[in-house]
C-alpha cells in the first residue's frame, strides 16, 4: 500500500510537470523569449547564476519530455506491477525527467553541465535495474565508460569558451561572438571548443565509434528502453542545436558532423536490417536516426533536424512500448525488404549525386544543406517500394497507395518544418551552412552522399547474403563490428562480475510472468 502511494504520487508530479511546461510554452507564445534566474552565488570570485532560458526552443522540448516522461510512467504502472523493484523504477524515472528538463532550459554552460551529469547517473541506475544480471552490469559499465569521455569533452568545451568570452550565460556568449571582433586566438579557442562540443555529442548520442553499449541495454524493462531512446539519447542532438550560434562559426566542425552523422546513419541502418531481435533491431535504428539528426545538424539545416529529433522521440517510445504487438504484426504480415535490381542501384546512385552536385551549385549552394539532405533519403524511399509481404495484395494498389501516403507526409511534413523554422527563427540561425559555395562543403556533402549510396549497394548484399564476402559482411553487421564482444572481453579481464545463481532473486520480472 505504501508503495503503491509513492508511485502515485511520482505519477502525479509527472503530471504535474506536464502542466508546467505546457504553461511555460503558452508564456513563451504571449510574451517571448526570456531568461529568469533561480539563484545568484558567487564561487571562486566568480558570480554564477542558475536560472531558467525560456524561449522556443526550451519550451518546445520541455513539453516534449514531460509528456512523455508522464506517458511512459503511466504504461510502467501497469507493465511494472508487482515487481519489487517498481518504486525504484518510479524514483528515478522522475530524476531524469527533472534533470533533462532542466538541461533543456538552462540558461548557462554550467547549469547545462550538471544536469547533464545528473541525467546520465539517473540512466546508469536504470540501467542496473537488474543488477543481477552480468550482462546489464557490462552494459551499464561501458555506458557509463563512454559517458565519462563525453563528459571531459564538454568540460573541456565549456573551458575554452569561458576562455574566450568570460561568460558562461547563453545569452552574453551569443551576443560577444557576434558582435565582438575575436582576435586570432580567440578564434582558435572557440573551434577547437566546437570540435569538443561534436566529441560530446557524439558520445551522448552513440555516434560511431561510440554506439557500441546501446544494442547491449535490453536488459532492462520496456519502459527503460523507452525513456533512454525516445529521450536521453536526444540530449547530444540538443547540445548541437543549443550551441549552434557557436558552431556556424566552426565550419570544420560541422564538416566533421556531417560525416560522422552520415557514416552512423549507414551504419546503423545496414546492422539493423540483419538483426532478429526486435529491440536490437530498435536500437540499431536508434542509433541510424540519431545519426541523421547530426547529420542534418552538420548541413546546418537545425530545424529539420529538430524536427527529426521531435518526431523521432515520441516514435521510438511508442515502438519500444508496443514491441509485443510489433512482433505479432510482423509474424501477420510476413513483410520483408527485397534487394534491388542493378537498375535501380546505378539510377538511385546517380539521382542522389546530381541532386547534391546541383544543390551546391544552385544560388551559391544558399539551398544546399535541403538539397542534400532530401537527396540522401531517395534510397531508402526506394527500398520502401521493393519490399513484399506474405499477404497478396494487388502491386498497383499497393504502390499507389504507398504514393499517396508519402504525398501526404511530405506535405505535412514541409507545413510542419516550416511552422518550426518560423517559430524557433529567433532562437536558431539561419537554416543554411555558414560556409555556402565553398568547395570543401560541396566536397563534404558529395563524400557523405557517397556513403548513403554505398550503404544502397550494401543493402542489396545484406538482403541476401549469397557469396562469401556477403555472409561475412552479414555477420559483421550482426555482431555489430564485434565491438561489443571485444569491449566486454576487456571488462571481463580487468572488472570481471561475478555469475548470480538463477534464482528469482535475481531473474528479471519480464521473464517470470
Amino acid at each position: 500500500m505504501r508503495n503503491h502511494f509513492r508511485i502515485k504520487s511520482v505519477h502525479l508530479m509527472l503530471w504535474l510537470l506536464v502542466l508546467f511546461s505546457g504553461g511555460i510554452f503558452i508564456w513563451n507564445l504571449i510574451n517571448g523569449p526570456g531568461t529568469f534566474t533561480l539563484l545568484r552565488f558567487t564561487f571562486a570570485q566568480l558570480n554564477l547564476h542558475l536560472g531558467l532560458r525560456i524561449d522556443a526552443l526550451s519550451t518546445l522540448l520541455a513539453l516534449m519530455i514531460s509528456l512523455l516522461g508522464a506517458a511512459i510512467g503511466r504504461y510502467a504502472i501497469r507493465h511494472l506491477d508487482g515487481d519489487p523493484r517498481q518504486v525504484y523504477f518510479f524514483r528515478h524515472l522522475l530524476l531524469i525527467v527533472l534533470a533533462v528538463m532542466l538541461f533543456v532550459l538552462s540558461s548557462n554552460l554550467l547549469m547545462l553541465l550538471g544536469m547533464w551529469l545528473l541525467s546520465s547517473y539517473g540512466l546508469h541506475r536504470l540501467l542496473l535495474y537488474y543488477s543481477g544480471r552480468p550482462a546489464a552490469v557490462y552494459a551499464a559499465r561501458k555506458k557509463i565508460i563512454i559517458s565519462r569521455l563525453g563528459d571531459l569533452a564538454l568540460l573541456g568545451a565549456i573551458i575554452l569558451i569561458f576562455q574566450s568570452v568570460r561568460t558562461f550565460e547563453f545569452n552574453e556568449i551569443f551576443a560577444r561572438i557576434q558582435s565582438d571582433t575575436l582576435s586570432a586566438s580567440v578564434q582558435t579557442m572557440l573551434a577547437v571548443a566546437c570540435f569538443l562540443i561534436v566529441a560530446g555529442a557524439m558520445a551522448k548520442s552513440a555516434q560511431f565509434p561510440f554506439h557500441f553499449w546501446l544494442p547491449e541495454t535490453m536488459e532492462t524493462p520496456s519502459p527503460v528502453s523507452a525513456l533512454m531512446h525516445a529521450g536521453i539519447i536526444n540530449a547530444g542532438g540538443f547540445l548541437i542545436i543549443r550551441l549552434s550560434p557557436l558552431l556556424v562559426y566552426a565550419p570544420a566542425a560541422q564538416m566533421q558532423l556531417t560525416l560522422v552523422g552520415a557514416f552512423t546513419a549507414v551504419y546503423g541502418a545496414l546492422a539493423m536490417i540483419v538483426q532478429n531481435d526486435i529491440k536490437k533491431k530498435l536500437a540499431y535504428s536508434t542509433i541510424g536516426q540519431m545519426g541523421m539528426m547530426m547529420f542534418a545538424c552538420g548541413l546546418g539545416a537545425y530545424t529539420i533536424a529538430l524536427f527529426h529529433l521531435f518526431a523521432h522521440s515520441f516514435y521510438k517510445a511508442h515502438a519500444f512500448l508496443s514491441t509485443g504487438s510489433l512482433v505479432s504484426e510482423s509474424r501477420r504480415v510476413g513483410f520483408k525488404l527485397q534487394p534491388s535490381s542493378l537498375f535501380m542501384l546505378v539510377t538511385v546512385s546517380a539521382i542522389v549525386l546530381a541532386l547534391i552536385v546541383a544543390g551546391g551549385s544552385y544560388q551559391s549552394g544558399e539551398w544546399s544543406a535541403y538539397v542534400t539532405y532530401v537527396a540522401v533519403l531517395i534510397p531508402g524511399l526506394f527500398m520502401a517500394f521493393r519490399s513484399d509481404s506474405e499477404l497478396k495484395y494487388s502491386r498497383l494498389v499497393v504502390f499507389t497507395s504507398i504514393a499517396i501516403v508519402l504525398f501526404i507526409a511530405l506535405a505535412a511534413y514541409s507545413g510542419i518544418e516550416y511552422g518550426m523554422g518560423k517559430y524557433l527563427q529567433t532562437a536558431l540561425p539561419t537554416d543554411r551552412s555558414p560556409d555556402v559555395g565553398n568547395v570543401n562543403r560541396l566536397l563534404i556533402n558529395v563524400l557523405a552522399g557517397c556513403l548513403f549510396v554505398g550503404g544502397f549497394w550494401l543493402s542489396r548484399l545484406l538482403m541476401r547474403p549469397g557469396g562469401g564476402f556477403a555472409r561475412w559482411l552479414y555477420l559483421y553487421f550482426w555482431n555489430g563490428g564485434y565491438a561489443s564482444q571485444m569491449s566486454t572481453g576487456f571488462l571481463q579481464r580487468i572488472a570481471p562480475v561475478s555469475e548470480h545463481r538463477w534464482s528469482e532473486t535475481y531473474m528479471p520480472f519480464e521473464s517470470r510472468q
